[in-house]
């Protein structure tokens, strides 16, 4: 999401969970690997769209996204209506309007709407006042087509999308549910820009998990380690019998329901968990793998600045001031091409926040 991300994020296909009306699970792991990675596996409805995909169409001043969503453009502004009977409405200024009113502030440049069915939206505003829209765009795959100012309309089917930090907000929901990404390690915390009054199956913020770049760091953990370590001899046995377990620790759908409290953990298979941590007073985030009857995680992953690591934790896990850790961590480098979002400080801020509003100690 631009969904050319989200897609591609991770490469997975998820067992779907259906979301009933008046749940909102905040925490969500998803996991299975196949080719794509649907909207629906954030547990945030399907976008509105049509679930059989068709072709592009593009005029002047209006266009139809493969998923059924009719864009019409005028000097007033720009108007979605999504197969699901959901509209929004986008002023000159570039904020985005729900029929009950709700409404999201102007964003200081353009505009970036990720629908569900692939098509980025790109909105242009003049920049002075009332006036039309500069410009529109819409993207699918290596197609573009500006649709606004009329005397403009084009397509390029050979588009070729920048690479870079993207600034999309996700349009989910039944299409009037937006949500800004901010990725965290192997994490994606969605903060709602937009979401109607009167349906509670879209809340304010859902953290997801996403299990399979942490099953695949396992799976490389053996080939990381020496095969005869003299401080730690028990390590290579320990990761690969970590490296074993790791596609049925993380498959399917796990949920935390609304109602949990307490330290936020996710219950895996065989008496596993994984808690998320933040460390008081620092900045310091960690998922740790821990079994029921242990005190001490078998491994963590450690989310910096620098990126995400994956930490096999001593059996006394740093007991009287000694190291925590085995070795120098393990890499996932992978994450920075799958999460290709920079959140802003206050998105950060915000979605560490809501790490801890859900037991994050």
């Amino acid at each position: 999401f631009g969904m050319d991300h989200l897609r591609a994020l991770l490469g997975v296909g998820i067992a779907l969970m259906v979301t009933l009306p008046g749940q909102a699970p905040p925490v969500v792991l998803v996991s299975g690997i196949e080719a794509t990675l649907p909207p629906s596996a954030l547990q945030l409805g399907d976008g509105g769209v049509a679930p059989r995909p068709a072709s592009l169409l593009a005029r002047p001043g209006e266009a139809t996204t493969p998923g059924g969503v009719r864009i019409l453009v005028r000097p007033q502004g720009a108007k979605l209506d999504f197969p699901s009977g959901a509209e929004l409405l986008i002023t000159p200024s570039l904020r985005i309007c729900l029929r009950d009113g709700s409404q999201t502030l102007p964003p200081l440049g353009r505009l970036r709407l990720a629908l569900a069915d692939g098509t980025l939206l790109e909105f242009e505003p003049d920049g002075v006042g009332k006036r039309p829209l500069r410009a529109v765009r819409l993207i699918h795959g290596s197609t573009r087509a500006t649709i606004w100012p009329p005397s403009r309309t084009a397509v390029d089917a050979n588009y070729q999308r920048s690479a870079g930090a993207q600034s999309d907000l996700l349009v989910l929901g039944d299409g009037r549910a937006i949500y800004r990404p901010v990725p965290l390690g192997p994490m994606l915390v969605l903060r709602a820009v937009l979401r109607p009054r009167d349906d509670e199956r879209w809340p304010a913020a859902r953290i997801v998990v996403f299990g399979d770049p942490l099953s695949a760091s396992l799976q490389r953990l053996p080939g990381h380690l020496p095969p005869q370590p003299v401080q730690f001899p028990q390590a290579p046995e320990a990761a690969r019998r970590l490296s074993a377990l790791a596609p049925s620790l993380f498959a399917g759908v796990v949920v935390r329901k609304a109602s949990a409290v307490g330290p936020l953990v996710l219950p895996l298979v065989e008496g596993w968990h994984l808690g998320i941590e933040l460390a008081a007073g620092s900045d310091r985030l960690t998922l740790g793998l821990l079994r029921s009857d242990a005190n001490v995680p078998a491994v963590e992953w450690v989310v910096g600045d620098a990126g995400t690591e994956l930490h096999l934790v001593r059996p006394d896990g740093g007991g009287e001031n000694g190291p925590r850790y085995f070795m120098k961590g393990l890499p996932l480098a992978e994450l920075r091409t799958m999460l290709p979002w920079i959140p802003t400080l206050d998105d950060l801020r915000w979605a560490r926040a809501e790490l801890v509003r859900q037991g994050a100690r």
